[in-house]
């Protein structure tokens, strides 16, 4: 394998056109991103094809404001098959092949603000929790507990459109206390005849470094913004105190990818629990980086 390269695409896009029940290869208008559909071709590999997840629950309006990050290899493509004399097993036309930038791995990086954490216990389809109300799992009848309905306050905040998403304050976590901005990678997917070549470590670095060089690229900073930060957050109108990144970066990482996510410094929240999202098990993990 010849050394992979990186592609990136910044927000903001306008993926409305993107069919979230086709395949990326059978997507028919042509202004979407390249660099988007390659996204897409890995994740419908790994996530779709590979893990069962429903073609359509894969994309989502999250995509929109994220910044996503492709890595390709240059692999050799047959373009015609040799041909041979039958008889004499003679060579008629040799084989003629050509090289292809192929994406073999993705990840994205979605800035603040976010949906509330995910129930511990919780089961979700598409993005939505199905089980409130059900007992949690290991809850004995001596000390019986369920998975508690969404408030006024989540529900409005899981149905906003991402880009405005109001700020409010999460019940404090072993890593998270409830109000600290954070960005949050998450579908990283490397093609399984590519895996343990350190793809997934260069996605995740290329996506360190991105924020580095755009610490402050997610911070409010219009008057009007700045007042619904803080009279979500329980002040009374404009103030100092709007939200900045101060290098916290959080992922749902499946049980499966801990490991990974843990060779780069994150941790397990234990607070966080664990939960579902199309039937695969993921948790909470937090990574603080040094600022520079």
């Amino acid at each position: 394998m010849a050394t992979p390269f990186i592609s990136l695409l910044e927000p903001p896009n306008d993926l409305s056109s993107y069919n979230r029940h086709l395949p990326p290869s059978q997507q028919t208008c042509t202004s979407l991103p390249k660099v988007f559909l390659d996204a897409m071709e890995v994740r419908e590999a790994v996530y779709v094809k590979e893990q069962g997840v429903p073609l359509e629950f894969e994309q989502d309006d999250d995509d929109n404001r994220a910044v996503h990050w492709v890595i390709y290899a240059s692999v050799n493509q047959t373009i015609e098959p040799e041909i041979r004399d039958p008889s004499t097993n003679a060579l008629i036309r040799p084989r003629r092949s050509e090289s292809r930038s192929m994406p073999i791995g993705t990840l994205r990086l979605i800035p603040f603000p976010h949906p509330p954490h995910p129930r511990k216990g919780g089961i979700y389809v598409n993005d939505k929790l199905v089980n409130a109300g059900d007992p949690s799992p290991g809850s004995i009848p001596q000390d019986l507990s369920i998975i508690q309905p969404l408030t006024q306050t989540e529900k409005h905040r899981l149905s906003a459109t991402p880009s405005f998403i109001p700020y409010a304050l999460d019940p404090p976590t072993t890593y998270h206390d409830g109000q600290e901005v954070y960005v949050k990678l998450g579908r990283l997917a490397v093609l399984k005849d590519f895996r343990g070549h350190g793809i997934a470590t260069q996605l995740i670095h290329a996506a360190f470094e991105w924020m580095m060089r755009h610490k402050n690229g997610f911070n409010p900073s219009a008057t009007a913004e700045i007042t619904t930060v803080s009279v979500s957050l329980g002040g009374g109108g404009p103030s100092n105190d709007v939200p900045k990144w101060k290098g916290l970066f959080c992922c749902h990482a499946q049980e499966s990818a801990v490991k990974i996510w843990e060779k780069h410094g994150f941790q397990v929240d234990p607070a966080m629990g664990r939960w579902l999202e199309e039937g695969i098990p993921h948790v909470g993990m937090f990574y603080r980086a040094q600022l520079r």
